[in-house]
This record gives C-alpha cells, structure tokens and sequence, in this order.
C-alpha cells in the first residue's frame, strides 16, 4: 500500500496567558482507525516543555528543538476507535505562554514503525532548511515541519512558503500579544526513497527557529481473509500451439496419461509407457514386394512356388545341394514343405 499525504486536520493558537493548546480529532470519517496521527507545538521559550494528553492511548515523542528563546516539539501515535473525536491537549511544563499547535494525519503507513527516521535542526533567518536524511526505504513520504518564534509581539510571520516539490499542508500564526510564534508542515509531492530533506521553506519575516524531516514507512497491502478460500488450489498451465510439458509431480498419482503424437506416416510408441500386458504388432503396409522374416513363419508353413520355365514341375528341393540337383517330378500343384528346413 502507497503511503498517502499529510492531511491537516486542526490548528491552535493560545494567548501569552494560555495554559494549553487543544485540537480535536475529526469523527467525520476523515480520520480512520489505523491512521498515523501527528501533533506538533511550538512556543518562544528555550526553557520549557511540553506534556500531550488525550485520545486512546499514549503518544510517542520524535524529540525536541529547543534553543533560546525557542521550543519545537512532535508526537505520534495509530488511530484507535477511542482517538475519533478525542481532544488532543499539548501543555508547557511551567506558566503560561503563547503556543501554536498543528494536527494532522497520513494515511497508508506502517502501523508497527510508521516513521523509520526522524531528526532536526535549530535555525535563525528567514529560510529554515530541514535536516537530511539518508537511506530510506522506497515508496517512502518525506514530511517537513518548519517553526519560527521572537520574544517580542512583532513583526509578525504571516506566510510559509513550501521547497519546489513539496505542497504545504497547513501553517498557523499568532496574532496579538507577546511572543510570537509561527508554524506550517507539507509534504514531498511524491513518493521518495534514498537521501531526503534538505529543503529550503521561507518565511515573510526572519526568526529564529527550526525545522524537522521525517520519513513516513509506507504499510503492507491488506488482504481481505473473506475472499481467499482455505483449501483453494490453483494450477494454470500457459497454453500455446505446439508441445504442452506437463510437470510430472502435478499429476495424481492414480493418473494415466499417454497421448502419442498422431501424424501421417510411421507412429513411435515407447514400449516402456504401455502396459505388460499389451501387444502390438503393427507392419509397414505399401505397394510392392512384402517381405516376411523367417522368424515369424510358423513351422507348419506351406508354401507354394510360381511356375519355371512356363510348366508346373514337380521340384525335389535338397537343402545344402546346388540347384542343379533338384529333380523336376510330379506338377507342382503336390508340391509340399513338411518340418521347416
């Protein structure tokens, strides 16, 4: 099965006197069970982390980016029935403090290693390249996750702009207060394989701030159990004009099967191929002289010989003597041959 796109689900933007951020997962069909889901937060303090609760189970962290003045932080986990619907809560670990949350899902991967590679780098301008990353397998997505943050209220990032490639899936903004803060996540237009990241967002302000790559494993194509029968047997051989080679071991053992080649002219059997108690005795037939091998007249023969020289005489025929000895006698009409010569 070919891993889908990140599909962005919810954003959240707190004020610098908000405790938490929260989303909730769709229950509108848009997230299935066995779904990657991923939350991803971001404050401008280097000081704090972050806590995530809710949903049916717990959430795996891919880490943290953390620098002066700046936090980033991802999670992951598979959709269970108990996730539809459920309000994800991401939490600094002291105060209060403005934050920018995105929740999304991909669909298609993995579901016992979804991301087989995860990494990130701090930044401070107003490109932020994604880390790289090598050997990753084929048909594999390559998501990027881009943040910026300032301790002062302004300016303010208002837009992220994805690598050639790559589509942007979401971004969030705050928008009054202090602390601003920024984020926006996409993902590479098409299946990659090999070295990946390294690709350059911009943003409309320069921050500092950082950037993530992850490699999403693309999952096992399902098989419907209900459609392949338990004692299915299959056998096509390929069928072309010509000989058919059958496999000797696909025949059942209380098979018998000869099929000889029929065509005009002599017929070959194997003897070896007929039973022990048939016979066969098939002699060439053509127009002419037939001969017969001695070996097959039986010994009580007669045989009858043509006239000599236009009278029928009777031949006295002595075995061993010239033919001048025989002696020409009655006609040969009571010409005999007794025991074989």
């Amino acid at each position: 099965m070919a891993v889908g796109q990140l599909t962005h689900l919810a954003d959240t933007v707190t004020l610098s006197t908000g405790s938490s951020a929260a989303a909730t997962i769709p229950n509108d069909g848009s997230v299935v069970v066995g779904d990657l889901l991923l939350a991803a937060c971001v404050m401008p303090s280097g000081s704090r982390t972050f806590a995530i609760s809710g949903g049916a189970g717990a959430w795996t962290s891919l880490g943290t980016a953390m620098q002066s003045g700046h936090m980033s932080q991802l999670w992951w986990r598979i959709a269970e029935a108990g996730d539809l619907g459920a309000v994800i809560t991401v939490t600094p670990s002291t105060g209060s403090i403005r934050q920018v949350l995105l929740l999304g899902r991909v669909r298609g991967a993995l579901a016992a290693s979804p991301i087989t590679s995860a990494t990130n780098t701090s930044a401070a301008a107003l490109t932020k390249t994604t880390p790289s990353l090598g050997s990753v397998g084929a048909a594999s997505r390559e998501i990027g996750v881009v943040w910026d943050s300032r301790g002062a209220a302004t300016p303010q990032t208002a837009a992220w702009t994805a690598p050639a490639g790559h589509t942007r899936r979401g971004q969030a903004f705050t928008t009054s207060g202090s602390g601003a803060s920024s984020g926006a996540w996409g993902d590479s237009d098409a299946t990659v394989s090999g070295t990946i990241g390294s690709r350059v967002w911009t943003a409309d302000q320069s921050a500092l701030g950082s950037a993530w790559t992850l490699a999403i494993a693309a999952g096992e194509q399902p098989l419907a159990p209900a459609r392949i029968e338990s004692t299915a047997a299959q056998y096509a051989p390929a069928l072309a004009p010509g000989a058919v080679t059958l496999a000797p071991a696909r025949v059942e053992s209380t098979s018998a099967l000869y099929g000889p080649a029929l065509a005009p002219g002599s017929v070959t059997i194997d003897p070896g191929r007929l039973d022990p108690a048939t016979a066969l005795y098939v002699p060439a037939l053509a127009p002419g002289t037939v001969t017969v091998a001695l070996g097959s007249i039986a010994s009580t023969a007669v045989l009858y010989a043509p006239d000599v020289g236009g009278f029928d005489p009777d031949v006295t025929l002595t075995l061993g003597a010239p033919s001048s000895a025989w002696a020409v006698a009655a006609p040969a009409s009571r010409w005999e041959v007794g025991p074989p010569w």
